[in-house]
Order: structure tokens, then sequence, then C-alpha cells
């Protein structure tokens, strides 16, 4: 069976983030029967003689390019990361021309054909990717046309088609995402954070999120017992018990997330984990499972401290929501921490000190705050005040209201700083 060689091209190391979607094709392929290596770009020297050397040595018939981001999403220091991967396309496409290349992963899916001109790449699987992909391999082995596979970016008669991405609704695979199959020793002086998926799709529509966009509108869950079974290989045979569930919401449906704390539970897994949470969905009795199933950190994704933006922004909760939740997390001794996302649209001075007045009275000991928000393409924010043209969101490209001074508000947070050194803004 032919070889293929998946490489993450992400060079982000605080932290270093196990490149869950690559893993998930990986395990895909040689469920297929494929012989499939990754290659993590964080890991190994970066440069073209080291990444010819593993080619070679590995020797693939296909290379995958797994795109994680767009850029860094900081407005202040903006990093786009378009010239890293027409770079390794290029050493790519040095090393053998006639070896495909596939681009994928949550950041190429934002803007697929945008990124197929960009970077140089053959072929594109926008959306999830593991049926799709073989299916795609399969094609060219037998030199059939893949116009037909779900997600495909492909090139016909001159011109990037994409095809439809696919949604299926059953996410219970007959694989697990492999921690192994690299290609080369994980570097042991940079701790990986690993993390672990348990559905897919958002029903919320918060104005400036592309989720809805990357895994549907409609929440897609894999069952309390597959994702039990990742737990138990996790720790049993891969030997890791710290990790992060990483859904954009992990407490919605709470039923859902009740179920799989409950399965950790059952099946005695010692375990210490994090998650993102919505604090609408938050009870006491789930604060007190979270605990119990060996949560040891949430975040809560508020944006906001003042009502008046969180409405503007589309979110379901307000202030009075954000208090009650963090008086949960105290009454567990639960740690918690904040992210707030500065610049919505009715965004004022007064507003960023609504929020830090609010963080400063819960005396919340953890706070994230960053300035401007990140245009992406199918969101409302987006479509009000940004970029008509797609390919121009491939640039960093951002949204602050003309109202917002950001050197006063800068300086509003640095004074509250002094007082929470855990408090960081950007």
């Amino acid at each position: 069976m032919k070889r293929v060689l998946l490489i993450s091209v992400n060079r982000e190391v605080n932290p270093p983030v196990f490149p869950l979607g690559m893993s998930y094709i990986h395990s895909s392929l040689r469920h297929a029967g494929y012989e499939s290596g990754m290659l993590d770009l964080v890991h190994v020297p970066f440069g073209q003689a080291a990444i010819h050397g593993y080619l070679a040595e590995f020797a693939p018939d296909y290379v995958g390019l797994s795109v994680r981001n767009l850029d860094n999403c900081c407005m202040q220091r903006p990093r786009s990361y378009v010239e890293l991967v027409r770079t390794v396309a290029d050493w790519v496409r040095g090393w053998n021309p006639a070896v495909p290349i596939i681009l994928g992963g949550a950041g190429f899916s934002l803007l697929p054909v945008s990124w197929m001109e960009a970077s140089g790449g053959d072929y594109g699987i926008a959306g999830d990717g593991c049926e799709s992909m073989v299916q795609l391999l399969r094609a060219l082995d037998v030199g059939e046309s893949p116009r037909a596979v779900p997600g495909l970016v492909f090139r016909e008669q001159g011109r990037w088609q994409a095809n439809p991405t696919d949604l299926s609704a059953q996410l219970d695979k007959p694989y697990l995402p492999e921690r192994s199959g690299f290609v080369h020793p994980l570097d042991g002086e940079r701790r990986v954070r690993h993390n672990v998926l348990t559905k897919r799709g958002c029903a919320f529509a918060c104005t400036y999120c592309a989720y809805p966009t990357l895994e549907g509108r409609e929440v897609r869950a894999r069952s309390p017992q597959h994702i039990g079974e990742e737990l138990a290989r996790l720790s049993a045979v891969e030997g890791i018990r710290e990790f992060d569930f990483v859904d954009s919401v992990f407490n919605f449906p709470l039923d859902h997330a009740e179920a799989v704390c409950q399965e950790i539970l059952d099946r005695e897994l010692d375990l210490a984990w994090g998650c993102f949470l919505h604090p609408l969905f938050f009870t006491a009795s789930f604060a007190s499972l979270l605990k119990r199933a060996g949560c040891v950190s949430v975040e809560f994704g508020v944006d906001s401290g003042s009502d008046r933006c969180l409405k503007s922004l589309r979110k379901q909760f307000g202030a009075d929501d954000i208090r009650r939740a963090v008086e949960l997390c105290r009454e567990q001794e639960l740690p918690f921490s904040v992210c707030l996302l500065f610049g919505g649209p009715d965004e004022t001075l007064e507003t960023v000190a609504e929020t830090l007045a609010l963080m400063d009275r819960l005396e919340i000991g953890e706070v994230f705050g960053l300035f401007g928000i990140r245009l992406l393409p199918n969101t409302e924010i987006n479509d009000l005040y940004g970029e008509s043209e797609p390919d121009r969101l491939l640039a960093p490209s951002f949204y602050l209201p003309e109202g917002l001074d950001l050197q006063e508000a800068l300086a509003l947070c640095g004074s509250y700083r002094e007082r929470h050194p855990g408090w960081f803004f950007v």
C-alpha cells in the first residue's frame, strides 16, 4: 500500500499543542490500509535540508500539509502563516515535483480556495477530512477523477472548485486518534499539551466566530462510551493523563458533558483535564461532577463584562450569569480563568472599564484579554465591517471600533494589571 506523510505546519510553541486533527487523518489512513507517518514542525529542526531528510527517509507517495490557523490572531503583533505554508510546500515540491501535495486543517478550511492559490498545492480537503482523504487517495491510486469527494478543493478547467464539506453525524469512528506514528521523536523539553474532542458543530451565533462555518451549526456528538475508550487508551497505553477537552463549548449540550464526566467516573480513570465552558449552562451539580471527574481547570470565554457589548456580540448571557458561574466555581474550589475579547461594535473606553471593574469585583485571578476582532469569512461582523473579497482575509485583518482608542484602553488595563499579576492583555 502507498505511503502518506502528514506534516503539521505549525511552529507555535507556547504551548506546543498536539496536532489532533492530523492524528485523526493519520488514523483513518492506517485503518484504510495506507502506511502513514506524521511530522510535527514544532519538534524538528526547521529548514529545507531537514525536511528533505525526513521526506527521503519516509519516501511518501503523497504529502499532506495540515494548516491549523491563518495567523496568530494578535492585532498588535500580527504574524501570518501563509509564507510558512508556502515555504514548506515549495520544499516538498523541490524534493519531488511528482508527489501530490494535499492541504487540510481548520485554518485551511476557512479559506480553502485562497489557500490553494497561495500555497501551490495540488488538492485540498475542507472540513472533516477522515473519509474524504481516503476517498481522494483511492481515486488517485487508480487514476480516477476524485471530483465527487466531499470537501475536495480541486482545479478544473483552469479554476479552483470546492465541494460541500462532509458533516456526517457519525463521529464514533472504528479508530481513535493515534498519539504515536511520528517519524521523529518528540522534543522532551517541550511539554506537549494533549487534547480530546467530544463533539463538532456550534449552535451559537456569536458575531465573530467561524466555528459554525468550520463544523456546521448542528452539534454532532461522539458517544460517551467512545470518548471513554479514547481516554482509557490515552492513560493506559500512551501514558497520558493530562489533557484538555477542546470542544468550543464543552458543556453544551449539558447532558452530553455530564454523561462524559460520568463515563470517566464509571471507568475509574485517574485524569487531570481542562475545558472551555459557557456560563449559562453551568449548574452547581455539574460543577461538582466536573471536580469529581478530574477537571482541574475551566476557562470561560465570556468576551466582555458589559451587558451592552455582550448583546452586540450575540452572546446569550449577561454579567449576572458570569457572576453566578464564578461563585459556583469557588463553591467547588474549581480553578478557573476568564478570556476577554475587546473591540466589538459597541465597545468604548467606558465598556472596557465596566468589564475590568467586574473582573476586579469578582476577584478573578487569571484573565486573558485580547484586543481586536479577527475578521473571518461567513461571520456577521465581517459582513458588516470587513472585507467583501475573501482573498484579502488570508492576511491578518482585524476590527476595532473607531470610537475606541487602543492606547487609552491598554493604559486602563495596565492600571488593573498592577494589582492583578495574573491578568494579561495583548
